[in-house]
């Protein structure tokens, strides 16, 4: 059995994780709706990273099913709202009473070094200075990341509508908000490392 492991974010919110081997999963039964889901997804990989959200989810609960509404924010046949993400070989489900909630896990790569002007607001490439670590630009990706699932809202510009305070690497708390106009929404941001992946969880912060 690979690797499961379950983080306690609060009394209400939890998120487990599962480690994929490919081929582990491959007799795992399916409904008709996730099987044409499954066909749809041509490498193996993703094959396997599907498979690992669906057995996570079982084990929740057998009776769990899952839907998708017209921006892909994934739901469950009950009360508990759920948020999904897998990267290489790691796969993560967050399950909360929350509604505005989102998980992102990324495997630290160089590469985000070539994209960060994408992501990164004018405010932040000030804060991190010229040359910004993989870590830390993998922090704020994925805290960006998680904020936006749990808005589940079209269109949203990562560096204009998203912004971070300062994170240092390793650190496991932070602040996030939603900016658009004079909307604004703060997130608390939970932060794991695992090898070399960050997860991260984000949480609408019910005191505003």
């Amino acid at each position: 059995m690979p690797f499961l492991k379950e983080f306690i974010i609060n009394g209400s919110s939890k998120i487990s994780l599962w480690k994929v081997n490919l081929g582990e999963l491959k007799t795992l039964k399916l409904n008709n709706k996730d099987s044409k889901l499954l066909k749809m997804k041509k490498h193996r990989l993703l094959k396997e990273q599907f498979l690992a959200t669906r057995k996570i989810i079982e084990l929740e609960n057998p009776k769990n099913k899952i839907n998708y509404n017209d921006n892909r924010k994934p739901s469950l046949n009950s009360s508990v709202n759920i948020s999904i993400s897998h990267s290489n070989d790691l796969a993560a489900i967050a399950f909360s009473e929350n509604k505005c909630m989102g998980i992102d896990v990324q495997l630290i790569k160089k590469k985000i070094l070539k994209i960060q002007n994408k992501f990164l607001s004018k405010s932040e490439k000030i804060s991190l200075g010229k040359n910004p670590s993989a870590d830390i630009l993998t922090n704020i990706w994925t805290s960006k990341e998680s904020i936006y699932k749990a808005l589940g809202i079209k269109g949203l510009s990562f560096s204009n509508n998203i912004m971070i305070e300062e994170v240092k690497k390793n650190k496991t708390f932070a602040k996030g908000y939603y900016i658009n106009g004079e909307d604004r929404i703060q997130f608390d941001l939970n932060f794991f490392y695992i090898d070399k992946y960050i997860l991260c969880y984000a949480q609408q912060n019910e005191k505003l």
